[in-house]
């Protein structure tokens, strides 16, 4: 008990001796070091976990079946569908076929890629329904009408537009599409809609039974969306799935995401551990300057307590217990703090491509954080200490 006692003794005495001012800037520089370690990552799972929802809820859902490697469509849709909506824990499925087409406005022509969904069977499966800004959704029955995203329909002031896009266009308007057998339809714009998804806001939807007036039943399918009653279990519903023999190319939502924005998270992690080292370095300087200066002016101290027969061990103990100090209320202000600024992010989040994003609280990212910030406080605090304390006695004193 002794053992601990003393250091502790020590150290608290010092804290009250010392500059009040120097010890509440040292546990702002933790504090502030901790919210550099832990802002970019939480931001990043923010942005992942953003552009995963936006993907889920607007593009593939909980799982999208592709064709695999040796075909270019997936066969007999319509069938595929009604075996996978048999399988537990599957809630829908909708299937998308995406055909090659030109797209001409009073403005513009683009090429693009329009998609054919049965709208009853996709409003089960994603949310675009529930985001229409004009018009109206599609009907299963619908023909020559076509559905837009904002972003490719664009603004009346092209200066507006993130993308290049049909120049303004709204619902009730015509277009001209032109199909890849060459039949060119005159189409209504039904609705349009935003999700704040860039992605997804740059599609354009037609009915199946349009497609099909145009290029005669296939039974084909570019894609099958699905959604699950349980999110949360993805991994196990997609091994479920390949049970009941389904062997085409099956992927849950997050590595279709992964897929798609891999490189911006591999340069995300790089940001991540460039503020990690940076906060890190700058913390362990501090910490190590301050107890540096501490122990240059105390020295005559640090002899009279060797001389009186205090171990070294304790006198470290002693300087290590002042940062543990240090450290505990930096830890606890920089949790309070960066608490603070994600709770303002929530309230005003920054928006991205993906969507509304702010920092995530997540405690696997702020406990190593924490586990390695005391670590090096500690080692930080424990150099100078035992410089001092290695010394003679008569070489402290008599300094």
């Amino acid at each position: 008990m002794k053992k601990v006692y003393l250091p502790v003794y020590l150290a608290v005495r010092a804290i009250q001796r010392g500059n009040k001012g120097t010890f509440l800037l040292t546990i702002m520089i933790v504090a502030l070091s901790f919210v550099l370690m832990v802002f970019m990552p939480s931001l990043t799972a923010g942005i992942t976990g953003a552009y995963n929802q936006q993907v889920s809820d607007y593009q593939y859902a909980d799982l999208v079946i592709e064709p695999d490697d040796d075909n270019q469509v997936l066969s007999d849709t319509d069938n595929l569908i009604r075996t996978i909506e048999r399988i537990p824990g599957i809630s829908a499925a909708s299937s998308h076929m995406i055909v090659s087409t030109s797209l001409k406005s009073e403005k513009k022509t683009l090429s693009r890629g329009i998609t054919t969904i049965i709208p009853s069977d996709e409003e089960q499966v994603t949310r675009t329904a529930g985001k229409i800004t004009e018009g109206r959704y599609l009907s299963d029955g619908d023909t020559d009408m076509i559905l837009l995203g904002s972003v490719l329909a664009g603004h009346d002031d092209e200066k507006k537009d993130k993308m290049e896009s049909l120049g303004g266009v709204h619902a009730g308007d015509s277009l001209d599409v032109t199909f890849q057998n060459g039949v060119v339809r005159k189409m209504t714009v039904a609705g349009i809609f935003e999700t704040g998804s860039l992605s997804a806001d740059n599609e354009a939807f037609i009915t199946r039974k349009e497609m099909e007036s145009v290029l005669g039943e296939t039974g084909e399918s570019s894609l099958i969306l699905i959604r699950a009653y349980d999110a949360d279990s993805l991994k196990e519903t997609k091994v479920r799935l390949m049970e009941f023999g389904i062997h085409d190319d099956i992927k849950t939502v997050t590595e279709k995401g992964e897929g798609i924005i891999g490189d911006a998270l591999k340069s995300f992690s790089l940001l991540n551990s460039i503020m990690l080292v940076f906060s890190l370095v700058i913390a362990s300087i501090v910490i190590f300057i301050v107890v540096y200066i501490n122990t240059t002016h105390q020295r005559r101290q640090i002899g009279i307590l060797k001389a009186i027969g205090i171990p070294e061990r304790d006198i470290i103990r002693d300087y290590l217990v002042q940062v543990a100090v240090i450290y505990g209320f930096g830890a606890v202000c920089g949790v309070a703090l960066f608490t603070g600024i994600s709770e303002y992010f929530k309230a005003f989040p920054l928006q991205f491509p993906a969507g509304a994003v702010y920092p995530v609280f997540d405690l696997t990212v702020l406990l190593p954080s924490l586990v390695v910030l005391g670590f090096v406080s500690l080692v930080a605090g424990f150099i100078p200490a035992q410089q001092a304390t290695s010394e003679e006695i008569l070489d402290l004193v008599n300094r």
